[in-house]
């Protein structure tokens, strides 16, 4: 019964034990193959361009970037190796933003110079379309005295796309629109425009829908000009005299808005737009045709090309003060796609003029049945973002910048004077970093220092956005996506071996990280040293989640008899057979090897005939040949009975083998009863030589000895030898008849006893 318990409590504890061995990381460790990192480097100390660093929770998309000093677009890997390059055959950097097309266009904007009327940034004037190979398929300009495309572009659905593009106004004519004299301190002023072009052939386009500010205006500067109204009464339009430009050495010049991102809404036909310079976003109706974008009614909203929702600057329509300020020269305002963590917010990059630092911040705008609620007399929620990152100090950009909200959840944060690439997760740690290699000369070597630019605010290295795009994207149907080389030039110290995933430190090798001799591709246990394997079940100890050197089940930390299985125990004593000094199963103090009787103790002999008891099939402790548990007369032979009465002579108080009542030890006459005497002798009758009483009689019994060379005597005389007859032979007749009779008797009785209890009852 115990050894099936024992059986049945190991079966079922092996259960409990873990399938297989176990990683630190909780998950199946396999002893055959190191596990392939997505993404592995952290050069902050070997590398100055390129990648620099990344982890496993890094987005494995393409990276679309134009560097702001080349006419070449590069899309890399996560690796940070190239996968394709565009180089535009007009040889002009971009002006400023880049995007794929789903079949495999690169549609970018491209820098003409400032030679025009004002000195604003971001200048651009034109459009190119370059096929997968880099063919021209369409340009168009856009740079005439009167307008300008300038900073970014977006791509629709329908295969338009639309431009931000500055309008000319002269000093007329933005004073009769309202403007203050006092806040131009150039001729001219150039609000902004949103445009939809429709490409023609291969250098034309068709206007298909237009959006101005200058239509959606309001003062209260001077009543007798146009647009004259209370600003704080009229949220959906722009005051053209607030001016709040980070560039406080000229606040006043002709780029007065400063629009540089624009995102459209395919789900809700909206449009929204950053503008730096008054530190503001804003949301449109793009549903209406451009009639109705010139006024206050019509599309979805119903309300032509007002503004229906603004955030970042609340005093700008007088709903706060410069406290409540939360945009400071913002870039890139994207709309987080479906399906993405945040998704129906707006994410922007957040330059942080007036505080010295960067962030990318995630606004929730208070949209509720399609329409964005405000408060009377207040401002447009939120009170601040639902998200954002910053590195404080070390990161501030005076101007670029780019945020986008990736399928993983983590974002694409571009801090484009320093030319660098951040992505970082929800919890705002960085996964991936890479530094744009390309300047104005073409890619750096590795290990060189970026130029700085003259005014100390730039590397030479700028980029002004970047974008994301899936390995799904239809662009890349059907197209060669084998990475090549890394975009700059470098060192390979091992060109004979495939590094990546494996190079950490960027030198072109397989790296050892744990420095065990083990290279990472076939380390078994990264970070810890694989030749470390006290059990030699060939996971090494730090990923082993059993270090079990004899096999038993049980760690060597915990294990009871090392060497040994644990799990054998014979005895049940607590002590492993192994490491048992006495196994002994029957507690008996006799180990088992040596046990007489298995089972029992060996020591119980009651007997003590040198068999155990509990293997004795005969226990008897006075050798009478009757086992202890039926002698009759323990410690006597129950076979020894003289007087024949049943009881052993050892335990028989009255040993009388003539049933004469007198014990043998004291009998007079052996053999019969010596309570007969009928003459009173003394002499029981039957050893009396002279039983009858006779007054005469001596009653001397002849004590003569006999000589055995006497003549016998002749017993049938009846004379003795003076002559007179014997009278023995009568008296021993009279007993003998007595006996008889009582023997008959006895007989008799016993017979009527046996007659009753055979009877039936009647």
């Amino acid at each position: 019964m115990k050894k099936s318990l024992c059986l049945v409590s190991m079966l079922f504890f092996s259960f409990l034990l873990p399938v297989g061995n176990l990683a630190h990381t909780g998950a199946y460790f396999s002893p055959d193959i190191a596990i392939e990192p997505i993404c592995n480097a952290n050069r902050n100390t070997t590398w100055t361009v390129g990648l620099i660093y990344c982890d496993n929770r890094v987005n494995e998309d393409y990276t679309l970037f134009a560097p702001m000093a080349s006419e070449s677009t590069y899309l890399i890997d996560a690796h940070g190796r190239m996968v394709h390059s565009w180089t535009s055959p007009s040889g002009l950097p971009p002006g400023m933003s880049a995007y794929m097309l789903e079949d495999g266009d690169l549609l970018r904007t491209v820098n003409l110079g400032t030679n025009f009327d004002h000195d604003g940034n971001g200048v651009a004037g034109k459009i190119e379309r370059l096929s997968w190979d880099s063919q021209m398929e369409w340009e168009w300009f856009y740079p005439g005295e009167t307008n300008r495309s300038h900073h970014d572009i977006e791509p629709l659905p329908n295969g338009n796309f639309l431009i931000i593009a500055w309008d000319f106004k002269s000093e007329a004519e933005a004073q009769q629109a309202g403007r203050n004299p006092n806040k131009m301190s150039q001729d001219t002023l150039w609000p902004d425009k949103i445009v939809e072009v429709q490409p023609v052939g291969t250098g034309s386009a068709i206007f298909v829908w237009e959006w101005n500010i200058w239509d959606h205006l309001i003062q209260e500067y001077d009543s007798a000009k146009d647009n004259y109204g209370v600003v704080g009464d009229h949220p959906e339009l722009l005051d053209i005299n607030f001016v709040d430009s980070p560039d406080t050495l000229n606040p006043y010049k002709s780029d007065w808005m400063h629009c540089n991102g624009i995102d459209y809404n395919p789900i809700l036909d909206q449009i929204v737009l950053s503008c730096r310079n008054v530190n503001e976003i804003y949301i449109i109706d793009h549903s209406t045709t451009t009639e109705e974008a010139a006024g206050h009614t019509g599309g979805n909203s119903g309300k032509g090309g007002d503004i229906l929702y603004r955030w970042g600057n609340p005093e700008a329509y007088r709903a706060g003060t410069n406290n409540d300020q939360q945009l400071f020269g913002q870039h890139d305002i994207q709309w987080i796609n479906e399906g993405r963590l945040g998704a129906g917010d707006l994410i922007v990059f957040n330059n942080g003029h007036g505080r010295d630092y960067s962030s990318a911040d995630v606004i929730s705008p208070p949209l509720v049945n399609g329409e964005y609620v405000l408060q009377s007399g207040s401002s447009w929620g939120p009170a601040a973002p639902s998200w954002s990152w910053d590195q404080g100090t070390s990161m501030f950009a005076s101007s670029l910048g780019g945020v986008e909200r990736l399928e993983n959840g983590n974002t694409l944060v571009t801090w484009g004077v320093r030319g660098t690439l951040f992505e970082v997760n929800p919890e705002g740690e960085v996964v991936w970093k890479y530094i744009n290699p390309v300047i104005g000369d073409g890619p750096l070597n590795q290990g060189d220092d970026i130029p700085e630019n003259p005014n100390g605010k730039s590397n030479m290295n700028k980029v002004f956005k970047t974008n994301r795009y899936n390995s799904s994207f239809p662009a890349f149907v059907g197209k060669d996506m084998t990475p090549g080389d890394y975009v700059e030039s470098w060192t390979d110290d091992c060109s004979n071996e495939e590094s990546i995933p494996w190079d950490s430190d960027g030198d072109g090798c397989i790296d050892d990280s744990d420095g065990d001799g083990v290279k990472d591709n076939v380390d078994l246990c990264s970070g810890f040293d694989d030749n470390v394997d006290i059990d030699g079940d060939s996971i090494p100890d730090d990923c082993d989640s059993l270090i079990d050197s004899d096999g038993d089940g049980i760690s060597d930390s915990l294990d009871s008899c090392p060497g040994f299985d644990d799990a054998i125990d014979v005895d049940e004593d607590g002590i492993p057979d192994g490491c048992d000094p006495l196994i002994d199963s029957d507690a008996d103090g006799v180990a088992d090897s040596s046990d007489a009787c298995p089972g029992f103790d060996d020591t119980v002999d009651v007997d003590a005939d040198g068999t155990p008891d509990g293997c004795d099939t005969l226990i008897d402790s006075d050798a009478d040949g009757v086992a202890d548990s039926s002698d009759a007369c323990p410690g006597f032979d129950d076979t020894v009975d003289v007087d024949a009465d049943g009881i052993a002579d050892g335990c028989d108080s009255l040993i009388d083998s003539d049933a004469d009542g007198i014990s043998d030890a004291d009998d007079q006459c052996a053999g019969y009863n010596d309570l007969l005497d009928q003459d009173g002798d003394g002499i029981p009758d039957n050893c009396d030589q002279t039983p009858m009483p006779e007054d005469d009689q001596t009653n001397v019994t002849d004590t003569t000895p006999v000589d055995d060379d006497d003549p016998p005597i002749d017993d049938d005389d009846d004379e003795d030898s003076s002559g007179i007859e014997s009278e023995t032979p009568q008296k021993s007749g009279i007993v003998e008849n007595l006996s008889m009779m009582n023997i008959a008797l006895g007989v008799v009785f016993i017979i009527g006893v046996i007659f009753l209890l055979l009877r039936k009852p009647q």
